[in-house]
């Protein structure tokens, strides 16, 4: 993305939490950011397009911070789960784009409104997916019902806790909601219980990259898996040297605002090149997501 089009993206989120989505003109957005018309439909077809622009460098930034609580912890940890769950919660509470979120779907523009449905049906699948993490993937057919429960707990349940005690022990409510979802799970899980099937994901998340915010989340998921991994077999030096290299592949991929695409993928054909990653099945899908990522990045 150019610097140009980043700044029209930075001015219409103030604009449009100051000032609300539906009272922010394309008008408003010209002056502001200083560009003509014509630049401005060059960058953006419709207000739609540039709100859901401006609503993803929001999420991308948000879960960065939620997924950078992964790093070199083990993917089934309770705790960082909680710290995760813990991150969305305050940032719903207090971060205003997350109320723009409710003057948008009072808007007549189901385009824009059918995009903020999808991103919560990307968010039930995050859940899902680190549900598997923590309870086990044995758990799979149970766990986008339990994903839905749990949402809707930390959703309704924690306003209306806040509501009357305050933010002081929302470490414990979060805690309490995760384990009422994991009785139901064993429960359910017991007895082959399902209403919704994990399939019904696929009518609301569209496939490919575009539509992939998980993208990052199974990166971080292989990247765990690989380090664990290496190492057994290899003499200490070899395995630091490895790690470096992930490392590097890592932070061009999740820190760098101008990432480096010909390094990263000189240091994966590198990595290809290697017997001991060609005997790692791991190894076959973390290079499909960084070729997935290679691919938006020169886009």
């Amino acid at each position: 993305m150019n610097e140009r089009k980043r700044q029209v993206i930075t001015h219409a989120k103030r604009l449009f939490l100051e000032k609300g989505y539906r009272n922010t003109s394309i008008q408003d957005i010209l002056e502001d950011s200083n560009i003509s018309r014509g630049t401005f439909y060059n960058y953006f077809p419709s207000k739609v397009d540039l709100f859901k622009a401006v609503y993803d460098s929001f999420l991308e930034e948000h879960h960065a911070r939620r997924d950078e609580l992964l790093f070199g912890h083990d993917l089934g940890d309770m705790e960082i789960f909680i710290g995760q769950l813990k991150l969305h919660i305050t940032s719903s509470f207090h971060n205003r784009f997350f109320l723009l979120i409710d003057d948008v779907m009072s808007s007549n523009e189901q385009d824009v409104k059918d995009f903020i449905k999808q991103t919560r049906w990307l968010y039930i699948n995050w859940l899902r997916n680190r549900l598997a993490d923590v309870f086990g993937d044995d758990k799979k057919p149970y766990l986008l019902d339990s994903a839905i429960i749990l949402g809707s707990l930390l959703q309704h349940y924690m306003w209306f806790y806040v509501t009357a005690k305050g933010e002081e022990r929302i470490d414990e409510v979060i805690r309490y909601c995760v384990r009422a979802v994991e009785v139901i799970l064993e429960d359910v899980s017991e007895k082959d219980r399902q209403m919704l099937e994990p399939e019904v994901l696929d009518s609301f998340i569209p496939a490919g990259p575009k539509g992939s915010r998980d993208l990052r989340y199974e990166f971080l998921q292989k990247m765990n898996q690989l380090k664990r991994t290496i190492g057994h077999d290899l003499k200490e030096h070899e395995r630091s040297g490895y790690v470096q290299m992930l490392d590097f592949i890592q932070d061009e991929m999740m820190h760098q605002r101008h990432p480096r695409p010909v390094l990263v993928k000189t240091i994966l054909d590198s990595l290809s090149r290697e017997r001991y990653f060609q005997r790692l099945d791991v190894f076959d899908r973390f290079k499909e997501l960084v070729g997935i990522w290679l691919e938006n990045v020169t886009e």
